[in-house]
């Protein structure tokens, strides 16, 4: 019995030494916690008008795959982490590329393919080629890209022109060819100044959507036979593309032409009138809404159905005249509303723009109609990252990217440290004031990856209803 005593009071210390190290721990978890958390903070003005909004996003870290999710909706803040969240590195949000090449013209290939010659190589397992063209077609490939889903392509011609002298067009031999390289084909990088300006570097709207399961693009202007308006993108996976048929040669070789199109636009919804589509979006019961310039530079707001009929036609608000006007459409957590930055710029001969003004449009639909069309100014020096109607559909939540004070033994650029918040009634005025603090403000915040040796530095997306992230 004595013996038993000793034991059980031998255990005594080390309990309370492991009840210490739980507290201890748990304390240490908490505050670690707390120093990477998302943290609201009110800086002015009634909390309570947050009421009816819902903003969503993420933080995420160089050299880490995990995420740190967070949803403010009615004035209240969850936050969740994902570690190892196979998503949170490259997040993009949907979005049309658009590359130019200039190929061999059809008329020149048999001419070039005679008078192809291969050259020194410098690389292992690619062989160089060259030949002289004095014609090339101007191709235009659309790469339509959604998160999950593969990358579609559309390939057309913007017509072929003579160059201003004969020149080198060049091809790589691979032992694994890729179509949509622009070194599959003959073609040229420089054609000249003139051929350069003779095509428009921009055709379409950089942000999709879907209809269904097709993407939709917007046209921006009446170019190469196409009205603006949307269309509908017919394009080909990378896998259905190389299974296409050889319809020419290259150093011997059958191969799949440069000049050759593939997939196609199919007109969805070209309003008369329009001078310059902006953008579109899908909206809710299958509706699409197609922003577009008059004539007059009015900006009309169209509500189109599935079958590409017009339910609804609004003026939105009138633009300066320039010569660059862009409309970009917010992240939104509910299809049935859409915020959109609007800016018009001038462009002089050396390409740099001056901004004439920005404003800031906001649209709720609700059976096929417009029951809201909002239009206010807004500071083009300073536009928001972010904007949501609330539910009562009568206030906006906009948020900007706040950066962080750097300390004076610093220097460089100073990081984001959350989102400034404010809340605008449409009447006008501000009603509320707050910031979203990432963390980056706290010690352990700046967290260290031991392996790369580099500062994890955080970096704040929303989150968009089509998937990805908007950076």
């Amino acid at each position: 019995m004595p013996k038993t005593n000793r034991f059980r009071r031998g255990l005594a210390p080390l309990a309370v030494l492991a009840l210490a190290v739980l507290l201890l721990g748990t304390a240490w978890l908490h505050l670690g916690w707390r120093a990477i958390d998302v943290t609201l903070e009110d800086q002015a003005g009634d909390p309570a008008a947050l009421r009816g909004f819902t903003l969503n996003g993420r933080i995420n870290w160089n050299h880490d795959h995990s995420s740190l999710h967070f949803s403010l909706h009615d004035g209240y803040l969850d936050t969740e982490l994902v570690f190892d969240d196979e998503d949170a590195p490259f997040l993009d949000r949907p979005m049309v590329s658009t590359d130019q090449t200039y190929v061999v013209a059809t008329s020149e290939r048999a001419n070039a393919e005679r008078n192809a010659a291969e050259v020194p190589q410098f690389t292992n397992g690619t062989v160089t080629v060259q030949t002289v063209v004095n014609r090339v077609d101007r191709m235009y490939t659309l790469r339509v890209r959604f998160p999950g889903k593969d990358t579609r392509f559309v390939r057309f011609s913007a017509g072929a022109v003579d160059l201003d002298q004969p020149l080198v067009a060049e091809s790589w031999v691979t032992d694994t060819p890729y179509e949509l390289d622009y070194r599959y084909d003959y073609a040229i990088n420089d054609p000249g100044t003139a051929v350069r300006e003779s095509w428009s570097d921009s055709v379409v709207d950089a942000r999709p959507f879907l209809l269904g399961d097709t993407p939709v693009v917007c046209w921006e202007r009446d170019y190469l036979g196409r009205a603006p308006g949307l269309y509908r993108m017919n394009g080909l996976t990378e896998s259905e593309i190389a299974d296409l048929p050889r319809d020419g040669t290259r150093y011997g070789e059958e191969i799949l032409c440069g000049t050759t199109e593939i997939g196609s636009l199919e007109p969805f919804y070209c309003p008369e009138g329009a001078v310059e589509a902006l953008t579109g979006a899908a909206m809710a019961d299958g509706s699409s809404l197609l922003l577009y310039l008059d004539a007059d530079n009015t900006l009309w707001a169209d509500l189109v159905d599935e079958n590409g009929s017009c339910t609804d036609h609004q003026q939105v608000t009138e633009l300066p005249a320039g010569d660059v006007y862009s409309a970009e459409v917010y992240v939104r957590t509910t299809n049935r509303d859409a915020v959109v930055s609007l800016s018009c710029r001038t462009m002089n001969p050396l390409g740099a723009e001056t901004p004439l003004g920005s404003k800031l449009a906001a649209f709720r639909v609700q059976d096929g109609k417009f029951p809201l069309v909002h239009c206010q100014e807004q500071d083009p020096g300073n536009t928001a990252a972010a904007a949501v109607l609330n539910a009562e559909g009568n206030a906006l939540l906009l948020g900007w990217y706040h950066d962080a004070p750097l300390p004076a033994s610093e220097t460089g650029n100073q990081p984001e440290d959350g989102i400034l918040l404010e809340v605008h009634p449409l009447t006008g005025g501000t009603s509320y004031r707050g910031l979203l603090r990432s963390g980056i403000d706290r010690d352990w915040g700046n967290l260290y990856d031991a392996y790369s040796q580099q500062r994890k530095d955080r970096y704040l997306t929303f989150d968009p209803l089509e998937g990805g992230a908007a950076t």
